[in-house]
């Protein structure tokens, strides 16, 4: 399908203009990888296909409905293969950043620690590192929390919803967790939290290695459990949420899709507390990830419930682009791009001169913040948990 219907959707195509960096012009060109007729080393072909967000805007718009997500994961499968990297050779700092850390939450805590530590250090305190990780740190800057401090409430076979942290929980998610936990206790829930949850798999799925991003997944679904009458399992990012969902259609006999879900959807189902919550004014931009929109296809339950608070009251927001430029690991590999979007984004949302702004993905909120000039007249990015969480009253 090459209809091109879906470039006016696509944001590398509205911002560089160019049919390579479109829908259209990436499924002719991970056609001609296929089948072997581009060369996979060529740094051109390479800027192209690996510049894609992964925000699937085109597949939510596609008539003919075709999975474009899948086919770029595929195709970044095979780039990867055909890398010139010799066989046996170190992992690149930022590749073995991922691949030793995430899976580990002891070794995801030290690192968090240490990159607490580094991220005070001025620009020049930081000579000889590699370019990605220098940008990691420098961007991850604003957003950096300590590790949670959670307690399960009981074991999972005796709690009313468990809760997925993820493994950003000892770099950014911390107060969100906590606040998460505030607000399922404030509707009277018992929260179990596995111990041997890990990373959902959604930056080994969309960067090629699937074979990582399926073990990952077993794993949590191992934690998780697999009865159909089960606990829902509660997650507060979207990307995380989209990646559980859809791995759930990997593994034959688990839970169903539905048990799995945004916290603000089953707030949605269940309905938050009637009372308790504070009435004073309260300005919301809200920013809806590209996976809400296009992959969860949730994109209207929490402006649902947002509006039914007390006091809240949504603000417009005009022009706002199809994607943020976080695009997970996007902002640290194409930062010109990432930076140019964020930017376009922030000054949408900020249109209306709201209090703060939500949104559902960390990635979105990590990129945003540290894009914004850290004045006190800034808008504060929250997580919609810990937004909900603000707004209870204190009883």
């Amino acid at each position: 399908m090459h209809c091109g219907l879906c470039l006016p959707h696509c944001p590398t195509y509205e911002l560089h203009r160019q049919e390579g960096d479109s829908p259209r012009g990436r499924l002719t060109l991970m056609q001609g990888l296929a089948r072997g007729e581009l060369d996979p080393q060529s740094p051109r072909l390479r800027s192209h296909l690996e510049g894609c967000l992964g925000c699937r805007s085109c597949e939510a718009v596609c008539p003919a409905g075709v999975p474009f997500g899948a086919l770029m994961d595929r195709t970044r499968e095979i780039l990867l293969q055909e890398s010139d990297e010799p066989e046996g050779a170190p992992l690149p700092m930022p590749r073995m950043l991922h691949d030793r850390l995430l899976g580990s939450p002891r070794l995801r805590r030290l690192a968090g620690l240490g990159a607490r530590a580094a991220a005070r250090l001025p620009r020049a305190g930081l000579p000889g590192l590699d370019a990605t990780v220098r940008r990691a740190l420098e961007h991850a800057r604003p957003s950096l929390a300590p590790p949670p401090r959670l307690r399960a409430d009981g074991p999972p076979d005796a709690v009313d919803v468990l809760l997925f942290t993820g493994c950003m929980d000892a770099f950014f998610t911390g107060p969100d967790l906590e606040a998460a936990l505030t607000v399922l206790h404030a509707l009277g829930l018992k929260v179990g939290i596995p111990s041997s949850r890990t990373c959902c798999g959604a930056l080994d799925r969309h960067a090629g290695r699937p074979a990582a991003a399926t073990e990952l997944e077993r794993h949590n679904r191992e934690a998780f459990g697999a009865a159909e009458d089960g606990p829902p399992v509660i997650v507060l990012d979207s990307g995380c949420e989209a990646t559980l969902r859809e791995a759930a259609d990997s593994f034959p006999g688990t839970r169903a899709t539905s048990l799995t879900r945004f916290v603000a959807r089953h707030l949605e189902e269940h309905g938050p507390p009637r009372e308790g919550w504070r009435e004073e004014p309260v300005r919301v931009a809200l920013h809806r990830p590209c996976t809400q929109r296009n992959v969860t296809r949730e994109g209207e339950i929490l402006p649902t419930l947002l509006r039914g608070l007390p006091g809240v009251t949504l603000t417009g927001t005009p022009s706002l682009p199809n994607c943020c430029g976080a695009g997970g690991t996007a902002m640290l590999a194409w930062p010109e791009q990432a930076d140019a979007l964020g930017q376009q984004t922030l000054q949408a949302l900020g249109t209306e001169a709201p209090d703060c702004i939500v949104s559902g993905n960390v990635g979105c909120r990590v990129h945003l913040r540290a894009l914004q000039p850290q004045s006190p007249e800034d808008p504060p990015l929250l997580s919609p948990a810990r937004f909900l969480a603000g707004r209870l009253a204190v009883t």
